[in-house]
């Protein structure tokens, strides 16, 4: 019995004799495929396929949406985030309201003591010390606006900045990528963060990029480091080096559930440099998803500059809003 294939298996097939019909249909089929082929790639490209949203991964309406480093981002994903807004901290980026100010406000001081209270102060934002001008202005009127967090306590980093507040479509996002396995999300929040970094000249010019790291516990049980696909992402954009040059001695905990003061208290002394050599004499560029109450990003600067970074910066995704701070109308 003759047999013939279908698909790698022998199977039995009808008796046939030389010059069989089948034999003569196989170069006709093989012709057939290769212009049908051909025809779709002439058609791919006279009609190439609009690139889908690196968002939502809809395709995208060229007029209705935006290239960022090579990336497209539709026109819905771009008017459904909550992209941070001025006024805004100059340390933390952090948005403000009204009169949410701890060291210097938007409108002139109320009184000669109130002035003379931002002159004392201002030695506590970090590149102003002694000072006073770069927060009041050659006319006396305050020119920075610093949260009260960043105003009482210090930042070991001289500027965080974030694409948009930790709340809707953003806060859904980076939900879906951090804890579901939503890789490929990373080039679009990526690209935005890269936006944002390209704004600012010394954050432009940090030599290297270093993601907060997660401990090996949290990282074996969720397979990727968030923030090193993101600052891969900026790099990319950048042509900067992404090093891994912290690492998390401290055990992870459930810092989204604990209050400001023990998240503070929590993340104390929990990161380390083990090459220092590595990050010394270099501006390095720190690159998280979410900066909530910037313990973290503060705690990675403190032992990036102990072992001998020249400035730190910070970039982030999201930033999470002090609500309470606003000035309620």
């Amino acid at each position: 019995m003759n047999e013939h294939i279908v698909d790698g298996m022998t199977k039995p097939g009808p008796v046939t004799g030389p010059g069989l019909a089948q034999d003569l249909e196989a170069p006709s089929h093989s012709v057939a495929h290769a212009i049908s082929v051909f025809a779709k790639k002439v058609f791919d490209f006279v009609f190439p396929e609009e690139e889908g949203c690196v968002l939502c991964g809809k395709a995208a309406d060229s007029r209705h949406s935006e290239e960022v480093f090579f990336a497209v981002i539709c026109g819905d994903c771009l008017g459904r985030i909550p992209f941070v807004q001025e006024p805004i901290c100059e340390v933390c980026g952090r948005p403000l309201r009204g009169q949410a100010v701890d060291i210097t406000g938007r409108g002139h001081p109320s009184s000669i003591g109130d002035r003379e209270r931002l002159k004392t102060r201002a030695s506590l934002i970090p590149g102003v010390e002694g000072n006073a001008s770069d927060v009041l202005g050659s006319t006396g009127t305050p020119g920075r606006a610093v949260c009260s967090d960043c105003g009482k306590q210090g930042r070991f980093f001289l500027r965080a900045r974030a694409v948009g507040t930790y709340d809707g479509v953003l806060r859904d996002l980076i939900r879906e990528f951090k804890f579901y396995g939503r890789r490929d999300l990373a080039e679009g929040l990526g690209v935005l963060m890269a936006r944002e970094v390209s704004q600012d000249i010394r954050m432009r010019r940090c030599d290297i990029i270093v993601p907060v790291p997660l401990h090996p516990i949290r990282l074996a049980e969720r397979g990727y480091n968030q923030a090193e696909l993101l600052a891969k992402e900026v790099g990319f954009c950048f042509g900067t080096r992404v090093q891994d040059s912290v690492e998390r001695l401290i055990g992870p905990g459930e810092q989204n559930k604990l209050g400001r003061q023990l998240r503070k208290d929590h993340i104390r002394g929990a990161f380390n440099v083990p090459y220092p050599a590595r990050i010394a004499g270099k501006r390095v560029l720190l690159a998280d998803d979410v900066i909530t109450t910037g313990n973290t990003a503060n705690e990675c600067a403190r032992a990036l500059l102990r072992a001998g970074a020249a400035e730190v910066y910070v970039i982030a995704a999201a930033i999470s809003p002090f609500e309470q701070e606003w000035l309620v109308h």
